[in-house]
């Protein structure tokens, strides 16, 4: 199965397999990772084989199984939308409490996540309930940021882009530096603010270095140099 230059493949590494994209690109050497979503991307130049980046990732595959094996270890158990559930807003836990109410939404309230649900009794209803109410804590939060950092940029001609919220797993956020729109993961909002001002900041250095060049890190190094440290802080 291909999309582009994109191609998913499947090898076999002693009884278990590993499902991994294979990207083509401009590169010097193999590079293989696995996401946050569990899923394995590798990156190759267009002369490497397909059966030599095959071997590539069964000669990794301990190192894959240990990463796998260690999300599936740390990921937390489903959530129940109950009252006294615990919900990480920004990289401290809330505490969530439910309650009937005509709209649904959520306030934050000290240490509460207030969830105000149609109908409390229906676990459908609360899961509807708190999946509008996030969106809708992420839009009010990501604004304020993109508000504060947008001026950093914008000497160097760069528009106020538009904010979208999306549920993305396998990265923080995306630029579409062609459309003027910047794209959050909905997931981002459980880290530390210091950790999401990063990402937004990253994606708004993108509108004037569309790349991961040295001039693009450099740019973001000079309006934020503590980046690294507020990177670290998504792990």
């Amino acid at each position: 199965m291909t999309a582009g230059r994109q191609t998913v493949r499947t090898v076999d590494c002693g009884g278990r397999t590993v499902t991994y994209t294979l990207t083509r690109k401009r590169v010097k050497n193999l590079n293989l990772r696995v996401r946050p979503d569990g899923s394995v991307a590798v990156s190759a130049a267009q002369r490497v084989p397909a059966g030599c980046v095959d071997d590539f990732v069964r000669a990794k595959s301990p190192l894959i199984f240990h990463a796998l094996d260690r999300m599936a270890a740390e990921k937390p158990p489903p959530r129940r939308y109950l009252t006294g559930e615990a919900v990480w807003y920004l990289g401290r836990p809330l505490r969530l409490e439910v309650e009937r109410g005509r709209k649904a939404q959520g306030t934050v309230e000290g240490d509460i996540l207030r969830l105000a649900v149609p109908d409390p009794e229906d676990p459908g209803s609360q899961e509807r309930a708190f999946g509008l109410a996030w969106d809708a804590l992420c839009r009010r939060e990501f604004e304020e940021v993109l508000e504060e950092l947008y001026p950093l940029v914008a000497p160097f001609g760069v528009a106020r882009p538009a904010l979208r919220v999306r549920a993305m797993r396998s990265r923080w956020g995306s630029c579409h530096y062609t459309k003027g729109v910047v794209v959050l993961s909905s997931h981002l909002l459980a880290k530390p603010r210091a950790a999401v001002e990063y990402v937004v900041l990253h994606e708004l250095c993108h509108f004037v270095h569309p790349d991961h060049s040295q001039a693009f890190y450099g740019l973001l190094a000079s309006l934020m140099p503590d980046w690294r440290q507020r990177k670290a802080l998504l792990r």
